[in-house]
């Protein structure tokens, strides 16, 4: 299981007496805030949207490479839609995933951008781009956007046998709920998945796309009077069934996914973490520092990942020994 907060990724191994965090700084991105995008084969995406740095690293080898800027262009710009010279004055990365091309043996990277053009009356136009990293090549391209406005709330990387999944968004109609969009790593192409009739167009409750167990999953949440209650739906050959209900769960607030033994990660109203166990029903929280407090706006700032071991090569850089720091789960003085 991997607990990854802002800017230091906490890794908790479970050992026969104790369990060992281990809190690593990255040297790559000193001075900014990086987040895992994607955890693929037991590599670990990593970007920093505010400044565009991006790696791939193995937290088994401590090898990781840095990925070049993308081919975003920050001159001038002559826009199709708008006849003129449209300045461009704002670019944002504000999704990305990561997943494996099985047909070319090749890890890629999916990045979403978010342009921001003014024109000579200082008039504002937004248009977007899908940039395609592949290592293989260790370089970018550009590929067609597909016309669909992405949530910004999403629970870690929705990556499934090559394909990766996003929640959509109508933003001209309020609460107005868009198809799934799914996009495959070997072909290159988007494509739609409906969304579930138990949710509807206009749902009157928090929905968020997961995986479970191997499968594409959507969990449902809100509030009951007493605490959250929670429904998980899984898809499988086009149809989507219930596999469980959680009726209520007293302090919880935000669901962040499942580990490798159905295990249910929760935030509370305290930004701390909760371990939920469906077949005991048992709630406990986990000694993990989420470092939340520091930020205003943390509801996407902590995902959950499952991760396992690996041994493939980046033949990059190795991360210095010296920036690895293990210390006892029950040590809460968390040193940096």
């Amino acid at each position: 299981m991997m607990v990854t907060p802002s800017n230091l990724i906490s890794l908790n191994f479970p050992t026969k007496k104790i369990n060992v965090k281990q809190n690593i700084h990255l040297p790559f991105f000193k001075n900014a805030i990086p987040s895992v995008y994607g955890a693929c084969h037991g590599l670990l995406s990593l970007r920093e949207p505010s400044t565009n740095k991006a790696a791939i690293w193995n937290p088994s080898t401590r090898e990781f490479k840095i990925l070049p800027p993308s081919s975003v262009q920050c001159s001038p710009y002559f826009s199709s839609i708008q006849e003129g010279c449209l300045t461009l004055v704002d670019v944002s990365f504000s999704h990305a995933a990561f997943g494996f091309d099985s047909k070319t043996d090749d890890y890629k990277v999916i990045l979403f951008v978010a342009l921001t053009f003014i024109n000579s009356e200082e008039e504002h136009h937004f248009e977007s781009q899908v940039e395609l990293y592949s290592f293989r090549s260790d370089s970018w391209k550009e590929i067609p956007s597909p016309d669909y406005t992405l949530t910004h709330l999403f629970l870690g990387n929705n990556y499934i046998d090559g394909i990766c999944y996003w929640k959509t968004e109508c933003l001209a109609f309020h609460d107005f709920i868009g198809p799934i969009l799914s996009f495959d790593m070997a072909n290159e192409k988007f494509s739609i998945l409906s969304i579930p009739e138990f949710i509807g167009t206009f749902s009157k409750c928090y929905f968020n796309l997961l995986v479970f167990n191997g499968s594409l999953g959507v969990i449902t949440y809100g509030w009951n009077g007493i605490g959250m209650s929670f429904d998980l739906w899984i898809r499988s050959e086009g149809v989507w069934t219930k596999q469980f209900s959680i009726e209520s769960i007293s302090g919880a607030v935000y669901p962040l996914g499942f580990g490798k033994n159905d295990e249910f990660f929760l935030r509370n109203t305290n930004n701390e973490v909760l371990l939920f166990d469906p077949s005991t029903q048992e709630l406990n929280k986990l000694e993990t520092n989420t470092y939340l407090d520091n930020f205003l706006y943390s509801i996407s700032l902590i995902h959950v990942y499952v991760y396992v071991e690996s041994l493939i090569r980046i033949n990059r850089i190795q991360e210095p020994k010296e920036h690895i720091i293990r210390q006892p789960t029950g040590d809460v003085s968390n040193k940096c």
